[in-house]
């Protein structure tokens, strides 16, 4: 297939690919060439590029296949499977796990990108730390996620991260106004933190963790990213909150323990943004009760699903 490319000089390859990918520019599937001096991208559009040359050329396309397609040439069929990829990983449940070791190599060998595939076994202890057995790929659980340009840095094994929720992390951040302050409770490695650091331009945000490889990946994170108006405090929040200045936005994203710190949230926060794993017939009885420490309740919405019965949602409580 003929088509538009930029030719870069090697030594600048691999930076230039990153820009045409996080411009939405490069063909994906169009296989990339290479001669002595240049690297060949195909990209959709002409692009300035200095040192580089916009040329047209041909280029092979490629085929590909999905994890279905693979196993199901195996005579595999899954019936339920979740997959997420945190950076270079992926994060796999299944009811089945006879099957897990087929699952993994067929999700490597669609998407090139994996380097680790894990099963996921559900979260476990305070820390949200997810139960992880590695079945495919390279022996590690350190990755680096990016999420709307920002760097997240952290180890699967020891911290939770959740990249379903990259939606909601800017739907929050898009609500906070320059030179407010922020008070992210349950902060873990900070995204909603470094997103709204990055997209709102706050006066403040603190992030509060318990878990201490959450704050030193928080801390890494903020530095990675060049980031100077987060503090990443180490701590149970019900005994932080007290200490802190009153926020315009508090972030309450503990799904399994949120409704426990609302009375301590309540009387330093504006507006809160909440977030719960409650069962679907419930939820009407658990808003009644949210309404009882008279706050106003907006935007309710399901932000996930998490059993057959259950959903997590998310709502606004005002308190002013």
């Amino acid at each position: 297939m003929r088509c538009l490319c930029v030719a870069v000089p090697k030594k600048i390859a691999e930076e230039i690919r990153k820009k045409l990918i996080k411009k939405n520019l490069l063909i994906k599937n169009l296989k990339v060439k290479r001669d002595i001096e240049y690297v060949y991208f195909p990209i959709k559009e002409k692009i300035e590029i200095e040192g580089c040359k916009i040329l047209e050329e041909d280029f092979e396309e490629i085929e590909r296949k999905s994890y279905e397609d693979i196993l199901l040439k195996k005579g595999i069929k899954i019936e339920s499977i979740a997959i997420d990829i945190i950076g270079d990983i992926a994060l796999i449940k299944l009811k089945d796990e006879r099957y897990a070791e087929d699952v993994a190599d067929a999700i490597m060998e669609a998407n090139e990108h994996v380097k680790v595939v894990c099963l996921d076994r559900g979260v476990k202890e305070d820390f949200r730390i997810r139960n992880i057995e590695i079945i495919a790929g390279e022996n590690r659980t350190e990755t680096m996620h990016i999420e709307y340009g920002i760097k997240i840095k952290l180890d699967i094994s020891k911290v939770y991260f959740s990249p379903r929720l990259s939606a909601e992390r800017m739907r929050v951040a898009k609500q906070v106004k320059e030179n407010e302050i922020v008070i992210d409770m349950f902060a873990g490695v900070a995204p909603f933190s470094l997103l709204i650091a990055k997209y709102s331009k706050p006066k403040k945000i603190y992030a509060i963790d318990k878990n201490p490889y959450a704050i030193k990946y928080a801390k890494e994170n903020v530095r990675i990213n060049k980031i100077n108006n987060i503090e990443v405090i180490e701590g149970d929040a019900k005994e932080v909150l007290p200490n802190l200045p009153n926020a315009h936005h508090i972030i309450m994203n503990l799904p399994h323990k949120s409704f426990e710190f609302l009375p301590v949230a309540i009387k330093k926060g504006k507006i809160l943004h909440y977030y719960e794993i409650i069962d679907r017939k419930k939820i009407e009885e658990r808003l009644e009760e949210i309404k009882k420490f008279g706050v106003k309740i907006k935007n309710l919405r399901v932000v996930g699903s998490y059993s057959p019965s259950k959903d997590k949602f998310g709502m606004e409580l005002f308190t002013q």
